[in-house]
């Protein structure tokens, strides 16, 4: 069994190096580098959506476009714990220079395919190196600063996250209309290989032990394996819904794949995520919480254009000025968390306001109607916004800092994976709940012509107006009510959030020591016994 962990965040070794070392030389060149690996793979989950029209007019297929993301998410949910691994065990250096290596291989295919299976199979390439920039990006924080000087770079990592997600459909667009769809993918390699001689000439190497690490290839792949039917039951039940065989027979496949993990982990010298980890009450709740904000915030999210167009009228391109705030506020909430915490060291009261602010939102939002208006909506959008840009990277940090020095690659995989999922998972249950509501609603107020096609998905919002005043007030009736109960889901789940974060222990972040395994003149621990 693996060891467990201490239940506070944690001290410097005794043989930590002088407090508040020097940073590698060049650091803010270095930190530059950094900002674009993890500003290129979240690009790239969003700068596809504006090109879609002009690539499948090229490649066909159209039925198939939906892989594009699917297939990119995938192996962006699985190649994160596998870096943060591998990090840990050889260093970060070589396994974050292999993650851009493999991004750019896969930008530069995705952008010479000649059929949409060819596309679909090479964003999945894409997508293993793109997990393995993001965790890679923070785990070096983690490697070279203590926890309190680190959380003043992770705000504006998240930062920059947030300013990728608004900036991919204007930048696909743009390349899209100025040069083709395959410079979206083409636009990669400037930029990475850019990136790449940064982390190549300035990230410093790590000294690594006598020891061989034994790598749990088993583990990886039961892991791997479990991480690819929990997406693909969201994927698939948003399709079909959640009683069809696929769903249930993927579903069970995910149980099982998770109880023979759970065996091989407690066996394995070197597990892929120690259990070990769990133990630790404040990384866990950090784990959970980072799942249950990103659950009903995506789960709520996706389905606010809905409201603005069906309910409030509003056009595609106003809908998208309306979110501004929302990702305003959250860019602006985050790196203000990172500044605070830095000077303070205390972190507690951020996830809590964090949750307390979002359920308040969701709450709100839940109250609205066709008479509330848009500019209100999107007040309270930019509210939830807020609340979640305040713990949006505070929990990595505090995992990091809960776990030991030789996991810190790992407790941030772990984290970032708990988010990736929360996001699926958020807008598959909800998406499920909005239908059911949808179909009640149009069964009770429409006319039945009007009713399947609410219903089936094929009443474009733009021509609700066609219907006639009573009937598209009607419609906006319906729409409103089931979103009205989307939008109360979403607070239980964040109450959750909220009374797990009131159980985080108010203790202060380390001002001064060590970073992780990948730090200067770090060692890695020899592997632990078998247990």
């Amino acid at each position: 069994m693996p060891d467990a962990m201490p239940d506070r965040p944690r001290r410097p070794d005794a043989d930590a190096p002088p407090p508040d070392g020097p940073l590698p030389p060049r650091f803010p060149l270095l930190l530059a580098a950094l900002l674009l690996t993890s500003a290129m793979s979240m690009l790239d989950q969003s700068i596809v959506a504006t090109a879609g029209p002009s690539l499948t007019g090229d490649l066909g297929a159209l039925h198939l476009y939906s892989w594009t993301f699917t297939a990119y998410m995938l192996t962006f949910s699985v190649a994160m714990p596998v870096y943060g691994k591998l990090g840990d065990l050889f260093g970060r250096r070589p396994v974050y220079l292999a993650a851009i290596v493999i991004f750019l291989v896969g930008s530069l295919a995705c952008g010479a395919a000649g059929s949409m299976g060819q596309l679909i199979f090479f964003r999945a390439l894409q997508g293993l190196g793109g997990g393995g920039l993001q965790v890679s990006a923070f785990a070096v924080l983690g490697d070279l600063m203590p926890p309190r000087r680190r959380a003043k770079y992770q705000g504006w990592f998240a930062g920059v996250m947030v300013i990728a997600n608004l900036a991919g459909p204007l930048t696909g667009g743009l390349l899209t209309d100025q040069l083709g769809w395959r410079w979206i993918f083409y636009v990669n390699l400037p930029v990475g290989l850019l990136a790449m001689a940064g982390i190549w000439a300035l990230l410093p190497r790590s000294t690594r032990g006598a020891a061989r690490p034994r790598v749990d290839v088993l583990g990886t792949a039961l892991l791997t394996g479990l991480i690819v039917c929990l997406v693909l039951v969201t994927d698939l039940s948003g399709r079909y819904g959640w009683a069809h065989p696929a769903v249930l027979g993927t579903g069970a496949g995910a149980v099982l794949l998770a109880a023979v993990w759970t065996r091989q982990s407690r066996r394995a010298a070197e597990p892929i995520v120690p259990l070990g980890l769990f133990a630790n009450r404040t990384f866990t709740i950090c784990v959970v919480v980072a799942f249950a904000v990103s659950f009903a915030f995506f789960g709520c999210v996706n389905f606010v254009p809905l409201f603005f167009q069906t309910v409030e009228g509003v056009s595609a391109t106003r809908t998208g000025l309306l979110f501004l705030p929302a990702m305003i506020g959250m860019a602006v909430a985050t790196v203000v968390a990172g500044q605070v915490i830095g000077r303070t060291g205390r972190y507690k009261w951020f996830p809590v306001a964090s949750t307390a602010l979002a359920a308040l939102a969701a709450g709100l939002m839940s109250l609205t109607s066709a008479d509330t208006g848009a500019v209100a909506v999107s007040a309270l959008l930019a509210l939830m916004g807020v609340g979640v840009g305040l713990s949006s990277q505070v929990t990595t940090l505090v995992a990091q800092s809960s776990a030991p020095r030789r996991h810190i690659g790992v407790s941030t995989s772990t984290v970032g994976l708990a988010r990736n999922l929360g996001v699926a998972f958020g807008a598959t249950v909800f998406g499920s709940l909005l239908n059911a509501r949808l179909a009640v609603g149009s069964a009770r107020l429409l006319p039945a012509d009007v009713a399947e096609r609410v219903v089936g998905g094929t009443l474009e919002p733009g021509r609700i107006g066609e219907l006639g005043p009573r009937t598209a007030s009607a419609v906006a009736d319906v729409y409103s009510e089931a979103l009205s109960t989307v939008f109360l889901s979403a607070v239980p789940v964040l109450l959750i959030g909220l009374v797990l974060a009131l159980m985080l222990k108010d203790v202060k972040l380390e001002a001064r020591g060590q970073g992780g395994p990948g730090g200067q003149g770090a060692e890695r621990p020899a592997a632990p016994r078998r247990g």
